[in-house]
This record gives C-alpha cells, structure tokens and sequence, in this order.
C-alpha cells in the first residue's frame, strides 16, 4: 500500500498508508480549517468526544504528544497525529510518538460528527 505522512510537532513524520489518507482527510474537512490552516477546535472536540476514551486522556495527553497544545491549536500535521494517537490509545496502547510511529493501519473509531 501507499504510504502518506503525517507531521509531528518534532519534525519526525508518521507513516499514513492510503486509508488512513483518506479517512483523516474526510474528518479534517469536517473540522473546518481556516484560511491560516487551524481547526475548529469546537468541532475537534466534538471529534475527540466520539472516541469514547476518557477525557483527561484526549485534552491532556494527546494535545500535548501532537503539539497542538504548544502551538495553541490544530494544525493539519497535529490533527493527523492526534487522530493516529486516538486509533492507538483505543487499542489499548499508550498515548506516545512511539505508539503510532509503526506503519500499522488504524483509524479511530466512534461516531463521526
């Protein structure tokens, strides 16, 4: 399969293959980025509620690992990585770069908004 990538907030990238593309562009659409690229981080959070996982999971360690946090907000490179470390942490592994950094397919799953 073809692999795409994925920014992270240190410069390293993580491997999307052509699903993971397409699934996470779908839900990046949805979060309605503005004209400087940062997304609705009402409709993020909407997104990240429909994971199902625990709150002070979602806010605190995935905004921190995908550098959303340090940045102030979403950017398509964060979003993309906060999305892989969501299909990570509901597969029960830990919310770190390292979880997701493996070419393995996942996508979160819950409702979609």
């Amino acid at each position: 399969m073809e692999q795409e990538s994925g920014a992270a907030s240190t410069g390293s990238f993580i491997p999307l293959n052509e699903h993971e593309q397409r699934y996470y562009s779908g839900l990046h659409g949805l979060c309605q980025a503005d004209t400087s690229g940062k997304l609705s981080s009402g409709k993020v959070a909407e997104l990240f509620k429909a994971s199902q996982l625990p709150p002070e999971s979602l806010h605190k360690q995935v905004t921190e690992v995908c550098g959303a946090k340090r940045l102030g907000y979403f950017g398509t490179p964060q979003f993309y990585v906060a999305l892989k470390l969501l299909a990570a942490a509901q597969s029960g592994l830990p919310i770190r770069l390292e979880s997701v950094t493996a070419s393995k397919s996942a996508a979160p799953r819950g409702g979609v908004l």
